[in-house]
This record gives C-alpha cells, structure tokens and sequence, in this order.
C-alpha cells in the first residue's frame, strides 16, 4: 500500500507542476491574436516564465529543469550575470516564439527566404557554444574534493564504516589548502562517529595547515535533525552549517499534508533549518559559502548572501551533494549545468563534491576546469581560478528583493497587452 501511496503522489506531484504551464499558456492563447509578432512572442516568453517562477517558488519551489540552464553554453549565458536563469529563460522563449511565427506564417508570407534567413540565424546565436571571460589577480586555491561512490542502499548499513575509514584516511592524506566531503559523507549522527576516525581528522585538522568541510547528519536534542556540514580548521571552534532550504517529503513535511506522512509512514520528521544568510567559512582569505545539495538551484536565495558586510562577500561557492539517490540518470550532467550557471550569475567559482558525480571544479565564467569520473571512488585535486570579485547586476537586486523584479516584469507584459488587445478589440467591434 505505501508503494502505491507513493506512486500516485508522485503522478500528482507531475501534473501539479505541469498546472502552471497549462494556465499561463492558456493565458498566451488568449492573448496572442490581438497583437503582432513581436508582441505576441512578448507574450508568449512572459507568460512561460511566469510559470517558471510559480513553479520555482510555490510550495517551496521546484526549479529543475528551467529552460535557462539549457544555455549556460551558448550566447545567450551572457545575460546571466544581469538577468539570472530566469531573465535567459524569457529571451529564449522570445526567440522561440518569434521563430515559430516565422515558420508558421511561410506560406502566406512571400518573403520565404528572409523569414528563414531570420530564423536561422536566430537559432544559431542561441545554440553557438559561448563563454563568458572573467580574470583575476587573486592567487588560486587548492583543493582535494572527495567522491565515495557509496550506493545509496548500501550507504546506512555495514558498508557505512568503511565509507567513513576511506573518507578519513584520504581526508588526512590531503596537501591541499581545502579538503571537501560530501553531502552525509559520514552516514552517522555527529555523537555516533567511531571515536578513532573522528579523533584522526578531528586532530589532523585542528594542527595542521588545511582545512576540512564534511558532510554529516547532527542532532540536538531541543530541536532535531540536520542535514549539515562540519568544518574544521586550526585554531577554531567547528564551524556548523545547516541546510536552510530543505526538500519536501524527504527533510521536511509540508504543513498540509502531515496526514500523508502518518498514511505511507515515512518516519520524517522536520529537519533543522539553516539561516538564510549564514556566517561564510573563512580559509586562506577565501569566505566560503556552503551549500547542501538541493540549495544551488535557487540562485536568488544565494545571492541573499551578498547582501552583508562586503568583508562577508562569498568568494567562493561549495556544493556538497549526494545524488546516488537516483543512480545513473542525466540528473548527475544536469546538476552540474545548474552549478555552472550559479557560477556565472554570481561570479564566483564552485567546487562540488559529491558521492557519486558531478565532482568538479568550476570557474567564476562557469568552465569546468576539473571533473571527476562519475561513479567511480575517486579524489580530484586541482587548483580554483579566483573570480575579479565584482558583484553582479543578478545578484544585487536579486539579493534584495528575490525574484519579484521578474514576476512584476512578466506580469506588467501579459497585463498591459491584455488590456491593449482587449480595447483595439472593442473598437474594432464598435466600428
């Protein structure tokens, strides 16, 4: 019975995101034989977006698969830094829209080779490999980002302590100025680590000349669990960060739908919210920004993060994720398409460690500069391009006010040709 329970929610899950499409679309219909071509294609990119948007937003948000993230290689990721995924999604959905007018309108149109003419340029500067140029002075970082390969069925059983002794022994092996795990690296509660493994890396890091970020699930007893990360460095307390943006049904229950966790009996319970705009971890001069998971794909939650102290200003992102959840699928490449896409946004380069792929090192113009083999039990070292540290268009007003900048915008257009098409209607009905 729980199979099936789960089964449907997930159908139900599909087609309550399929929802905001089917009404800002059905909005475009509705709207689009008043207008030109130009305005209609306004139309059209506006109301995708705001689908976009709902969907990135409502019920905490789900913002996988943007179109946007399908261009981090071609021309059109140069607005990122402006306009973030969201602003590439609504340019790229203007193009399309303008492309298929053109096509669809061929045969009444005499002018066959100027509208293809148009339209494959068009199509060329969306899908030309393109990249941003950053440079910098600032002296490079080096770090050793670890991947177990740890199956997911296997990760909570006997296999979990020589998870933690191959974490450990290649944690302390490290000559790197950074040493990263990933997300639940160590698969034990933080007072249930084997005494020894955590004595060596808790010694080691607490001596030596690099610094250590794993991992870990926490508990404390006044308020839960967390999906964390410990960092370790000489000369300081542990530095704990806590996951802030959690993922529905597998850190937290929604509000509404306790009932369903009580039914199909997942034994979940809230798990520990994180700030929003957290103390960065501070190495070598660099503020690191942590993130778990699921969290780079909110970029304007990230860049909330800008908005501090500009001696608090993150230098460098750090995604710690583990994937193995849905072994070998194209979420691993797609994951890494949107880490990318962060990095350019803020400027900033990313390093993500992660259990089973999309280990990499990426640059502040979102080139990988390093990738692990994915599903293999590996260590990548290399060294991290610093970025010139200017703070984008993207992540100022995106730090300030999120995404509502985008929704007043889409929101402006559909509205204000809604109410253009419906007046030149009425007056061509009264003549």
């Amino acid at each position: 019975m729980p199979v099936v329970l789960t089964v449907i929610a997930i159908l139900l899950l599909c087609s309550g995101l399929a929802i905001y499409y089917a009404i800002t679309v059905s909005l475009y219909f509705r709207f689009k034989k008043s207008h030109k071509t130009y305005i209609s294609a306004s139309i059209f990119a506006s109301c995708w977006t705001l689908a976009e948007l709902a969907r990135a937003e409502f019920f905490t948000g789900f913002p996988w698969g943007a179109i946007g993230y399908a261009h981090v290689d071609s021309i059109l990721v140069t607005f990122a830094p402006w306009v973030g995924v969201y602003g590439i999604g609504w340019v790229a959905a203007y193009m399309s829209a303008c492309i298929a007018s053109s096509l669809s309108n061929l045969k009444q149109d005499k002018k066959i080779t100027k509208n293809l003419g148009i339209s494959i340029a068009v199509l060329l500067f969306m899908v030309v490999p393109w990249q941003v140029n950053t440079s910098s002075d600032a002296k490079n970082f080096s770090v050793s980002l670890l991947q177990g390969n740890i199956a997911q069925d296997l990760k909570y059983t006997k296999l979990r302590e020589q998870a933690v002794q191959w974490y450990v022994e290649k944690a302390v092996q490290a000559e790197t100025d950074l040493v990263v795990m990933p997300e639940t690296a160590i698969a034990y509660l933080r007072q249930d680590i084997p005494n020894e493994e955590w004595q060596k890396i808790s010694t080691h890091f607490s001596e030596g000349q690099n610094a250590l970020i794993v991992g870990i699930p926490t508990y404390e007893k006044d308020k839960g669990f967390g999906n964390s990360a410990i960092a370790l460095k000489a000369n300081a307390q542990e530095y704990l960060y806590n996951k802030q943006h959690l993922v529905p049904f597998g850190e937290f229950i929604p509000k509404y739908f306790q009932w369903f966790n009580q039914m199909v009996n997942f034994g979940i319970t809230d798990f520990i919210r994180g700030p929003l705009k957290p103390e960065p971890f501070v190495w070598h001069g660099q503020n690191l920004a942590i993130q778990i998971c699921y969290e780079d794909l909110f970029g304007e939650e990230l860049a909330q993060r800008f908005m501090v102290e500009k001696e608090k200003i993150p230098s460098l992102l750090v995604n710690m994720s583990n994937i193995a959840w849905f072994g070998n699928t194209v979420v691993i490449p797609q994951h890494l398409h949107i880490a990318r896409m962060r990095s350019i946004e803020l400027n900033r380069p990313t390093i993500r460690a992660t259990n089973s792929g999309g280990t990499a090192i990426i640059d502040a113009s979102g080139k990988i500069q390093a990738v692990a083999k994915p599903y293999t039990q590996t260590v990548l070292v290399g060294n991290v391009p610093a970025s010139d540290g200017r703070v984008t268009w993207f992540a100022q007003w995106a730090g300030r006010w999120g995404l509502l900048p985008m929704w007043v915008f889409c929101s402006a257009i559909v509205l204000g040709f809604a109410v253009t098409g419906t007046r030149l209607r009425s007056a061509t009905q009264s003549h």
